[in-house]
C-alpha cells in the first residue's frame, strides 16, 4: 500500500515526473510547416505534391491511396542564392595583373593610387543590382580592384 501511495496514475514516482517536466520544456518544438516529407496516416507513405487546379491550391496527395491534405505553404522549395560583391572580389588574387593574356585598358582611373591602367575581365557579381555579369578592374600600379 505504501509503494501505490508514491506512484501517480502513471506508474510513475514524484522524482521521474519531475525529470519528465524538463526534458519536456528543454525538448524542441517542431513546427509542422517546416517538415520536409510529409506521411499518410493510412499506410505510412510518402506524401507528394499535387497541384488542386480547380482551387488553384497545393495539396498532397498519397500515390497508393486517395487520402489527400491540403498545405498550409504554397512553396514547395525555396533555392535562396546570395553571393556579396565584396566576397566575389576577394577570390580574384592580386597577381592578375602581371597576366599577359588579360585584356588591359588605360581608359579607367584606380579608385586607390589614380593610375590609368588596369587589367580587366568578366566576372559573375550576382548582386541585388543587376544580374547580369560585370567587368571586373584590377589596377596595374597597386593591385587594387574594383567593379565597374
Amino acid at each position: 500500500m505504501a509503494e501505490e501511495a508514491y506512484h501517480d496514475q502513471d506508474g510513475l514516482g514524484d522524482e521521474d515526473d519531475d525529470l519528465l517536466a524538463g526534458m519536456e520544456e528543454t525538448a524542441p518544438q517542431i513546427d509542422q510547416d517546416s517538415l520536409l516529407m510529409r506521411f499518410c496516416p493510412h499506410d505510412s507513405s510518402m506524401l507528394y505534391p499535387q497541384e488542386d487546379k480547380s482551387n488553384r491550391s497545393l495539396r498532397y496527395a498519397c500515390r497508393l491511396c486517395r487520402y489527400t491534405e491540403a498545405s498550409n505553404n504554397p512553396m514547395i522549395y525555396k533555392n535562396v542564392l546570395k553571393k556579396e560583391v565584396g566576397n566575389v572580389l576577394a577570390t580574384v588574387p592580386s597577381s592578375v595583373s602581371d597576366d599577359p593574356t588579360l585584356p588591359r585598358s588605360d581608359q579607367v582611373t584606380c579608385p586607390s593610387c589614380s593610375h590609368h591602367e588596369a587589367v580587366f575581365f568578366q566576372g559573375d557579381t550576382s548582386d541585388a543590382r543587376s544580374d547580369s555579369l560585370a567587368l571586373i578592374f584590377v589596377c596595374c600600379n597597386c593591385d587594387a580592384k574594383w567593379i565597374a
